[in-house]
């Protein structure tokens, strides 16, 4: 009998998400859209990122691509797109992707920033630091042999 070592495959170890998550647990309430009207239940904010959230809720009848609007009290009201469910026994956590243009408060489009920003700041914050530790140096050994 052949013995063969298990195979992993490299897109299984890769991180898809495209933003940092941040846990916020928050009530919410949600309202499906649907042909005989909007249905309101309430769900849990599990975590939320600048493009996308997650919600906890005991809905098994909300099916992915349907579009859903969402309301937070520290965020407003946010329409989105369910991208993927997660059911675990009763428990239902929806992906859900954000699809309205204008941006909410602490909720928008990613910032647009160059890397070029960052490594400027990184060295002037460099001659910064050494500046004011040559300046300490040289205060302290002045203060050292200067006679009383």
């Amino acid at each position: 009998m052949e013995h063969r070592e298990p195979q992993v495959v490299e897109g299984e170890l890769v991180e898809r998400r495209r933003d940092r998550r941040i846990h916020q647990p928050e009530s919410a309430r949600v309202w499906m859209e649907q042909a005989d009207g909007d249905v309101e239940f309430h769900a849990v904010l599990v975590n939320m990122s600048c493009s996308g959230l997650a919600i906890r809720h005991w809905r098994k009848e909300l099916v992915v691509g349907q579009r859903v609007r969402l309301a937070l009290a520290a965020k407003g009201e946010i329409a989105a797109r369910v991208m993927w469910n997660w059911a675990v026994g009763p428990v239902v956590i929806s992906g859900l992707e954000r699809i309205q243009s204008s941006p909410v408060i602490g909720f928008g489009p990613r910032p647009a920033m160059s890397a070029g920003l960052f490594a400027r700041s990184s060295a002037s914050r460099t001659w910064l630091l050494a500046t004011l530790g040559g300046i300490l140096v040289v205060v302290g050994w002045y203060l050292k042999n200067k006679a009383w």
